[in-house]
């Protein structure tokens, strides 16, 4: 079997309507070397699988799996595919036909480089908004990451494989949680090029006040991780998984980054009336955050201060 340059990896999850976009895209790609991983993740409608179904193209491997989230979907696609370097690629969203060449070339000139992006246009597929965004390009060691997004990423799959790939105890900002430890030592590089069009849908984080404030807890709750990892060597969450939330919460940062979370949706609850927010699933996600500041809150950790 010839090793490919690439191998790009994406998680379906309905969106059957813009899933020969994404494909096609990719399909489109000038690099000379590259495959395809397709994980239709359990999508009820039943289009995924019949649109998935009709492409007959050596480049791609079409998976059909029972639901398992986007962080489980993601890291099988990845274990199946076979490129030293991994594009990331969001269901329904386009890559333009440069963008995996592009970042080969530049990952492979920088062999220091654990991330290539690129600048990506963003289309609000609910108000019909387009805008572009030029990432900042993140030193080594950077902790929090400004207009760095996910579809539009490639990683050196030696690194990736070192840290041990996306960690499981995150289903939202599992991205961010990643290229923290990708860039712990290592660099990265940007395109300066549009070569990519992210999708906001109505049912991504992007769009979602609850997913977005729960990553906004996640992110508190990694940060403190990595504090932590810094000064002592000693990494909580992979030592203890979904148990360090227990015991990384009852930090002040991680109390105050919850506090405003709550206090965000409350605003948007406020605001919901007459809006596409639903309060309904605005107030749910207040209940939830609630409990566990009230936990969090009760926690006494002198030992982590």
């Amino acid at each position: 079997m010839t090793i490919p340059k690439v191998s790009v990896v994406c998680p379906i999850y309905n969106r059957a309507d813009y899933i020969r976009d994404t494909v096609d895209s990719l399909l489109a790609q000038d690099l000379d070397s590259f495959e395809i991983v397709l994980i239709n993740d359990g999508s009820p409608d039943p289009r995924v699988r019949e649109i998935l179904d009709s492409y007959d193209d050596p480049h791609l491997k079409v998976v059909h799996q029972e639901n398992t989230g986007f962080t489980l979907a993601i890291r099988r696609a990845i274990e199946l595919s076979h490129a030293p370097f991994i594009a990331i690629q969001g269901a329904g969203d386009v890559s333009l036909p440069s963008r995996l060449r592009l970042q080969w070339e530049a990952l492979e000139a920088a062999p220091g480089a654990a991330i290539a992006g690129c600048h990506y246009r963003v289309r609000n597929m609910l108000d019909g908004v387009v805008s572009e965004v030029a990432p900042v390009l993140p030193a080594k060691g950077t902790i929090i990451f400004q207009r760095l997004s996910h579809g539009e990423l490639m990683y050196r799959r030696s690194v990736y494989d070192a840290v041990k790939g996306y960690r499981t105890v995150f289903n939202v900002g599992q991205g961010s949680d990643l290229w923290m430890r990708l860039m712990r030592e290592h660099t990265a590089v940007i395109i300066p090029s549009v070569e990519y069009e992210q999708r906001y849908f109505a049912d991504g984080t992007a769009l979602s006040p609850v997913k977005r404030v729960m990553r906004h807890v996640m992110n508190a709750v990694r940060i403190e991780n990595e504090r932590l990892f810094r000064q002592t060597g000693f990494d909580h969450i992979d030592s203890y998984g979904a148990g360090a939330f227990g015991m990384l919460g009852g930090s002040w940062t991680v109390r105050r980054e919850t506090a405003r979370a709550i206090l965000g949706l409350e605003l948007l609850g406020k605001a919901a009336c007459g809006s596409r927010i639903e309060a309904d699933a605005l107030t749910r996600g207040i209940v939830v955050l609630l409990r566990i500041y009230r936990a969090l809150r009760g926690r006494r950790t002198d030992f982590m201060r």
